[in-house]
């Protein structure tokens, strides 16, 4: 019995970055960093996508929650993994460094889907000063998910 063969991609996106201002309110989005993958050469992808970027921030206080979402095939978008979150408690001038991975092992075979990641502002209160998400990159490895592979 032999295994099929796996495929291996790791592509980088763009580098990008999104901007929230003073007072901004609950809800507010910005997209921060997008990537549109082809998956059509694997019979069962699974993908592994890291978010890293530099949050610097002015005077600012408040929660950013981080999100990726997917959509294929002019599909609605759909969140993938965790929402992250980041808090700065007080208001002071800052610069951070945030990544995080997300493994999104059920996406559509066969069809380029992009993935997004979206910035918002959380917490209970609008946000205080600016804030800036720069460098921001989104990049994936895909391979074929072994544990779905039938053997021949």
């Amino acid at each position: 019995m032999k295994l099929p063969s796996c495929d291996l991609t790791l592509k980088c996106g763009e580098i990008s970055q999104a901007l929230l201002f003073n007072g901004e309110t609950i809800g507010t989005s910005v997209p921060a960093a997008v990537i549109t993958l082809d998956t059509s050469k694997f019979c069962n992808p699974c993908i592994m996508l890291e978010f890293t970027s530099n949050i610097i921030g002015t005077l600012f206080q408040g929660t950013l929650n981080f999100q990726i979402y997917r959509s294929c095939d002019n599909q609605l978008p759909i969140p993938i993994g965790p929402q992250f979150s980041f808090t700065q408690s007080i208001p002071v001038i800052f610069s951070n460094m945030v990544t995080f991975f997300v493994c999104d092992c059920d996406s559509c075979s066969n069809e380029c889907c992009t993935y997004k990641i979206v910035v918002s502002v959380g917490g209970s209160t609008p946000s205080i000063g600016n804030v800036g998400i720069f460098a921001a990159r989104l990049s994936a490895i895909i391979t074929d998910n072994a544990e779905h592979q039938a053997v021949q």
